[in-house]
Parts: C-alpha cells; structure tokens; sequence
C-alpha cells in the first residue's frame, strides 16, 4: 500500500496523486455522486499512518475540500462519512469554544467540522453515555420483574 520515493527514505501513502481521492470538481454533481466514487477507497485509510498528517497537511474544513482526507469523506469541507476504525485523535483541535457545547448540538458540530470535541462536548458525550447504561441496566431490572 505505501511506496517509496526513489533513492529516499521518503515513504508516502498509497493515495498519494491518486485521483480517484479527490475527484475533479466536474467528475461528480452532488454528495451522492462524489460519495459513489470516493467511498470504495475510502477503506484505505484506515491502517495508513498518515491520517492525522494528511488532515493537517490539507487543511478540509478551512479550505472546502471535496474528497477523502485522513480517514473522512468531504463535502465542502464538512465530514459526510468515516472510514471504520479512525478515532479523533487525528483531527486538529477545537477553536474557541461556541454556544452550542456541551449539547448534542456541539457534538455533531465538531463532527461535521472534523475537529475533536472540545472539553464540554466530550464531558456531555460521557454523560450521555452513562444514562443511556443506566436506562438499558433499568430497562433489564424491569423486564426481569
């Protein structure tokens, strides 16, 4: 999957100049068209090295970016799908923190933006997870009553 410059030490990924990564703009029409011809290499990303160099190296949000980049397919800079296996880590860092943190509203903003969750977002994320345990443990302790 991964090749070497010639006579270097450079290693770069397989998707490296590979067009079927980022379509040109008249290859595709809408997210359906451009998810038809992203999504089946869309897998690659997930054992590559590089993901997080890839996302800081072309910048998706910031510059609109149409395509795959660091284990995500982009639309207009905004994440439409993640390859299996790819956490946040990669992703750069929140900004400043907006109004909608700490809802889910903020948890799908920093999905959307391919960014982490910020403190109060990750703090609400965690929350949710622990009452939705708790309602399926009562749900269990109720059926079995």
């Amino acid at each position: 999957m991964f090749t070497a410059l010639p006579d270097t030490d450079s290693f770069l990924p397989g998707c490296y100049r590979d067009l079927r990564f980022s379509p040109a703009e008249g290859a595709w029409k809408d997210k359906k068209t451009l998810s038809d011809l992203c999504l089946p290499v869309l897998g690659w990303c997930t054992p590559c090295p590089f993901r997080a160099q890839c996302i800081r190296q072309v910048q998706p949000h910031p510059k609109r970016f149409d395509g795959v980049c660091g284990g995500r397919l982009w639309l207009d800079g905004l994440v439409i799908a993640s390859a299996d296996g790819v956490d946040d880590d990669d992703l750069p860092l929140p900004g400043k923190p907006r109004t909608v943190c700490g809802t889910t509203t903020g948890v799908a903003e920093h999905q959307v933006r391919g960014e982490q969750q910020c403190a109060r977002c990750a703090a609400f994320t965690a929350a949710e997870a622990e009452r939705a345990a708790e309602e399926a443990a009562n749900s269990e302790l109720a059926f079995a009553a």
